[in-house]
This record gives structure tokens, sequence and C-alpha cells, in this order.
């Protein structure tokens, strides 16, 4: 092969631009193809789960149009085409548009909302909002002033309460473990978010688990394990996301939780890439929107031709709950430890996550106590190979 390679890049999020940007900047002349189902605009899917206290409807949400995308970067933008497979021989995408032949391929696919199994003839309303299309239809199907249910209180179910909340609608979440976060916080954090979020009208219901959804007049009737019936106009899922590995594995690519990758972003196949919440890193999943970004500077010199090694910092995440505000770093999953408070005042709490031998693997700041976030990241700024989620 002479000159630049073709690399095409399947999937529109912040990761398929994200090494889109970074190609373009290393290769001013590259051929640059994306491949996506959507309309191809460009927005942040964190401000889905606050987009309603800043009055924001999905056409709002948009930072830049396709157009304007593909112009800037150069690229052959082929939206609304569903691939249908990857043909590794012929290093073809085949896609409902016809094939698409590539020298080098980044998959940046994302991860689907996880769907429980939930009996009732009103499971299927259960709505998931991971993309902006899923949030138009939520905004078009929620009365003002509306009660809704959210299952799940981890990261996206928290703050769209938070959001919901603040926006003048009546949230009621249920989740079956103990408290809000409870995969990333200890239990007195937990317990601090909940008690600001029901300050402002939340309702948990937290131990418990949605059975059925029924259909109601002007909604829902939801049951619980406990017998307990919960009404509301609409329900919003929020039990958590899985890598979408399903295009991979058809290929033939190496897959377990994710895309398996090596530390340069390449999957078993080494004209193949993947990044973003598809990707596997050698540490475990990295969600968030700072791996991606550190995934991308790395993947897109490999792809040229240049293999470069990522380097993720401390993975810390801005829990965006207006009532609460915390940010935090996640234990690693896997290493021995415990949570150790070490402040709680009138600023807010600070726990730190230390291993067996006393190091600070974690931490968990909340209200005023974030401004430490950057000064307690570059501490732990040691390189790392990524975040086990």
């Amino acid at each position: 092969m002479t000159g630049s390679p073709h690399i095409v890049v399947i999937g529109s999020g912040l990761a398929g631009y994200g090494v889109l940007r970074e190609l373009r900047k290393l290769a001013p002349d590259a051929r640059l193809t994306l491949v996506t189902q959507d309309d191809g605009h460009f927005y942040s899917k964190p401000a889905l789960s606050t987009a309603l206290a800043k009055g924001k409807v999905a056409d709002t949400l948009v930072t830049t149009a396709a157009e304007k995308m593909a112009t800037q970067l150069k690229l052959d933008l082929r939206a609304g085409r569903v691939v249908e497979a990857i043909d590794r021989q012929d290093k073809a995408v085949l896609t409902t548009g016809g094939p698409i032949f590539y020298d080098r391929l980044v998959l940046a696919l994302g991860a689907d909302p996880i769907r429980p199994p939930i009996d009732g003839d009103a499971a299927h309303r259960a709505m998931a909002v991971n993309t902006i299309d899923h949030y138009r239809e939520f905004r078009e199907k929620l009365p003002d002033g509306a009660r809704v249910l959210i299952m799940g209180s981890g990261l996206v179910g928290t703050e769209f309460a938070n959001d919901l909340a603040a926006s003048g609608y009546r949230p009621v979440v249920v989740d079956m473990l103990g408290h809000p976060l409870a995969q990333l916080v200890p239990p007195a954090v937990g317990a601090r978010i909940r008690d600001a979020l029901s300050a402002k009208g939340v309702e948990w219901h937290l131990g418990r688990k949605v059975m059925a959804i029924h259909k109601a007049d002007g909604g829902i009737r939801a049951e619980l394990d406990d017998g307990l019936v919960v009404e509301a106009a609409v329900v919003l899922s929020a039990v958590g996301l899985r890598p979408n590995v399903q295009l991979a594995q058809d290929a033939g690519l190496d897959v377990e939780r994710g895309i398996l990758v090596d530390q340069t972003g390449r999957t078993s196949d080494p004209d193949i890439y993947a990044i973003g919440d598809c990707a596997q890193y050698p540490g475990g999943l990295a969600a968030y929107v700072t791996p991606i970004m550190a995934a991308a500077r790395a993947i897109a010199p490999s792809a040229l031709g240049t293999p470069t090694d990522i380097r993720f910092p401390p993975l810390s995440v801005q829990v965006k709950t207006t009532a609460c505000p915390v940010v935090l770093l996640p234990a690693p999953l896997g290493v021995a430890g415990a949570w150790e408070e070490a402040a709680n005042d009138a600023m807010g709490l600070k726990y730190l996550f230390r291993d067996g031998d006393g190091a600070v693997r974690g931490y968990v700041f909340t209200q005023d106590y974030c401004q430490e976030r950057m000064d307690m990241d570059r501490a732990l700024s040691e390189p790392l190979t990524g975040v086990a989620a």
C-alpha cells in the first residue's frame, strides 16, 4: 500500500468523531469515510441527562450539523447506512447502501441499553435515553409536571432524577441496590445524594425491583416486588449499558464484555481498531469522555502506521447532580481495599479508596470538596492502562 490508507470509521458519536479529528490533524490529505445509521449530527451524549433543566429540545442539543462536520473534517459521510457485516477477507464494510472498502477500519459502535425482563402489557413502554433520537421521543411523551418512574439509580438514573426534579417533574426511582450510585460510592455518600434529591421532590424505592408494568389511564402502573404499585406517565429505564459487540463477533473478532483491543486499540485483526464504549482495553472497559479522547489520540497514529500506546489519565467523573455535586474516581474493579472517610463537615464529604498497601486508588468528593478534583487527579496521574467497569 502506498500513500495514506483509506480509513473507515463506523459510528458518529464522540468516539467516532474523536478519532476522525485526530486522524485529520495527522493526515490532512488522508481519505476518511464515516458510516453511520444515524443522521451524523454531532452532539454531547452526557448532555442528555441535564437537558430538561436547561430547556433543551433534541434539535437544540445538536452542536454541529452533519454537513458541517463533513466539511470541516473533509469526510465522505455515509449517513443513514446500516452496517450489516464486515468482510475481513476482502476488507469491506457491507452496508444497506452497498460495500465500502477499507485499508483500516475503526469500530466506534457504542453500547446498547440493557433491557431487563419485565412482565406486563406496557413493559415495552420503558424507554432508555441513550441517543438524541431517544431523547426526542422521551420529551414528546413527557407531559408537563408528570410523575416519571426511573428504573435504576446509577449514574444516568440519578442524573435524570436530578434533572427531572429541577424541571418541575416528579421522579420516582426504583433500584435493587441500597443507595444511589451504589457501584461507585460508599453508603454515606449515597445517603447524602438520596437525601439531597429527596428534598427536591425525588421519591425513592431502594432495595426494590420492578416486576411488571401495566397500561393505565394517563400512563402506566408498575408493580414492585414488595407489592407496592407506582403510577406514572412515563417510564425511563436506566439500568445500564452493554457494549455493542455483535458486529465484531459476527466478523470473528475476539470479544468478551467488549471488543478486545491491545494497548494501541487494535483488535485481533491487525487492520481493525475499536474505541469507546464498545472496546475492552487491557485494563477493562473504560466509559465516559476522558478515555475516549485519550484513546483517539493513540488510535489515530496507530491506524496511520505508527503504533502508539493509549495512555489513560485518572478517569475521574463529574456526577451532574446539582442538588448534591459529586466528583469521583471509581475504585478499580478487582482491587482489594476499603473506603476511608477523610472529611465530613459543612463543606461536604471526602472518601478515599485505599488498596491493601494503603495507596489511594479512588476517591469521592461532594459539594465544596469537588474543587479539589484537579489536585487529586494530578496526584494520581501515573500512566494507567484502563479502568475496569
